[in-house]
């Protein structure tokens, strides 16, 4: 559905052939959310998405949105990547966040994997789910047609309904390759351990491959690999992707902390002898420059990952300037939309505090947004050089 500027809601004409019906990715987010929404306490409850949570968003196509037109992916650009994951992560956090690590490395190897293994993820009857964490924390060891591997993982965010589990490792004379391997999940060992304070419903387990085979087809470089099919979204690589998800997450649990404050506020929240707070002149300042920094920093990261797109489909490499400004603005809004979330729960007074309740569950979910290495406040020191570099001779 569509609400245009008059308040008239539309719903987009079917389109043959697109999942649900509907083109446009983004909006294919927006009809599934609601039942995300409902799901939400069943999903945290369960600690990895519900089964029926999963056959929606497979319905819906969001888990191929990176993967190519090719491989019956949706062709996606990175910046519907940011907002189909900030759609879904304003209905729940947990299923955002998920479906950021499947959506990211899914799309990737399919652009990156060699034909045999793409036939096999892709090209059968049902199109794969890939998870993993793929920090070279794993061994491999050079075999006949690939490699022997193994290793023992922890944050496996997907792998909960995920039909391939990666790992990372590194190989080379030097150790100077950093490698991913995927292998079938009955083929992997889950050892749980994933009794967290937020993103409780993201099944981001710890996990064991024993050593086994993995056929060269199955592996693929981490950095610095050239796809080998695909939109030009695949150019930008694997990082970026992530990026985009993790910006996409905090984006949206900032904006369903905003709508559960709205919730509890219009429904005539006071404090003992003060005006209603959402009458309260101090609260309206505050509300108007927190909202304010927040869409900012959300216009920030759709610029610069919109530019590093038209640069890709240009057919040009992406400049160290534009992936400094990708990890700076990804952080930058992380932190933004802590702030945020932190500005709803303190206005939301006990109502906030009694739970269950969904602004409590946005408080938790983006602290535990914020620990990831992807936005760690490190991303902002060696962002630095390049945007200070930037003004020179302006």
């Amino acid at each position: 559905m569509r609400t245009t500027t008059n308040g008239t809601v539309t719903t987009p004409a079917p389109t043959s052939g697109a999942p649900l019906g509907i083109a446009d990715p983004v909006e294919r987010a927006r009809a599934v959310a609601p039942a995300v929404r409902e799901a939400a306490a069943a999903v945290e409850a369960h600690g990895t998405m519900t089964p029926d949570v999963v056959a929606l968003l497979k319905e819906a196509g969001l888990f191929w949105l990176l993967v190519p037109g090719e491989l019956g992916g949706g062709n996606g650009r990175i910046t519907q990547a940011l907002a189909v994951t900030e759609e879904i992560s304003a209905a729940d956090g947990s299923v955002g966040w998920s479906l950021m690590a499947n959506m990211s490395v899914t799309g990737f190897s399919g652009g990156h994997c060699a034909d045999a293994a793409v036939d096999t993820l892709f090209r059968g009857p049902e199109k794969a789910i890939i998870a993993g964490m793929f920090a070279p924390m794993g061994k491999v060891t050079p075999a006949a047609g690939g490699y022997r591997a193994a290793g023992r993982y922890q944050f496996g965010s997907g792998t909960g309904h995920a039909d391939w589990i990666g790992g990372g490792a590194r190989t080379g004379a030097d150790n100077e390759i950093e490698l991913i391997f995927m292998v079938p999940r009955d083929r992997v060992e889950f050892l749980g351990n994933w009794d967290v304070l937020g993103l409780v419903g993201t099944g981001s387990y710890d996990y064991e491959i024993p050593e086994q085979f993995v056929p060269e087809e199955f592996t693929v470089r981490r950095i610095g690999a050239k796809p080998l099919r695909g939109q030009a979204t695949q150019h930008l690589g694997l990082q970026i992707m992530g990026s985009a998800g993790h910006a996409g997450v905090a984006l949206g649990i900032a904006r369903r902390a905003f709508g559960e404050l709205h919730a509890i506020l219009s429904a005539g929240k006071t404090r003992p002898g003060v005006q209603p707070i959402i009458e309260q002149q101090l609260f309206r300042h505050d509300f108007a420059v927190m909202e304010g920094r927040l869409a900012a920093a959300r216009a920030f990261c759709f610029e610069v990952f919109d530019a590093a797109q038209q640069t890709a489909e240009a057919g040009d490499e992406v400049s160290e300037l534009q992936y400094q400004r990708i990890r700076q603005a990804s952080t930058f809004v992380t932190e933004v939309g802590r702030e945020a979330v932190e500005f709803a729960y303190a206005w939301s007074g006990s109502k906030g505090l009694r739970g269950p309740n969904a602004l409590a569950r946005c408080v938790r979910d983006i602290h535990g947004a914020t620990q990831h290495v992807y936005v760690d406040p490190t991303t902002m020191v060696n962002a630095a050089p390049s945007v200070l570099a930037s003004y020179s001779g302006r």
